[in-house]
């Protein structure tokens, strides 16, 4: 691939090894996440014994990480399986790198779906929270800007049911519209979708049937987590 970087082979090798997170194959290799962030986003590359350590825990010729030169694997060398162990009678809902903007919008390019770790839940507390949603569809997103709030205050985590990716029903849904993403309560009308917020301080606004191609829903809001900060 033109233009690759090794951060770029190292975030590809581990999906294709489906370590989920950063923090999972930071583990692996006995360095610290933010290591790993820095790695995959190129603000850093490993060298030494850190990409010798790395190499070996994806699997892959240390030259090949470094600089993309092939074979990508020695002969006879098979890629890892990691199996990811939750703990018995957990529930566990993945972390993702993104915030939603509860104000005008932020800017986003691709899909969001940037593990960076996870919440772990007793069985009994998650069915309280969560009902018989199941955990793969959950997914946490932080939450900036004062346009909710009242309900959703900025730095507020928002649990996010990704199974419903389309109108299901007046509510508060996280999507996309013209390439910027948001968190706001969206309200069948016989004009299109009004979309709201909960403070009055921002103006309600229509998405009518000609805008629609605009508009990916990503998740319904089915949960809230208050953040309060002291200093």
């Amino acid at each position: 691939m033109k233009n690759e970087t090794i951060g770029d082979r190292i975030k590809a090798t581990r999906k294709e090894l489906k370590i989920n997170n950063q923090k999972g194959l930071a583990k692996l290799v006995g360095v610290s996440y933010v290591a790993v962030s820095q790695w995959e986003r190129g603000e850093t590359e490993p060298t030494g014994g850190n990409l010798m350590l790395l190499a070996k825990a994806l699997g892959v010729r240390a030259e090949w990480l470094t600089n993309g030169e092939l074979p990508k694997r020695n002969d006879g060398q098979e890629p890892p399986v990691y199996t990811i162990q939750a703990e018995p009678n957990s529930y566990v809902v993945a972390v993702l790198d993104a915030k939603a903007s509860a104000g005008n919008g932020i800017a986003v390019f691709n899909e969001v779906d940037e593990t960076i770790s996870s919440i772990i839940y007793e069985n009994d507390k998650a069915m309280e929270i969560f009902g018989h949603r199941p955990a793969e569809s959950m997914r946490v997103i932080t939450v900036v800007g004062d346009s909710m709030s009242g309900t959703i205050e900025t730095g507020d985590n928002i649990f996010v049911d990704i199974s419903k990716d389309y109108f299901d029903g007046d509510g508060i849904y996280v999507f996309k519209f013209k390439g910027s993403l948001m968190v706001k309560r969206l309200q069948f009308t016989a004009d299109g979708l009004l979309v709201r917020s909960d403070n009055p301080k921002y103006a309600d606004w229509l998405i009518r049937e000609e805008n629609e191609q605009h508009l990916k829903v990503l998740g319904r809001v089915i949960y809230t987590h208050s953040v309060t900060r002291y200093v």
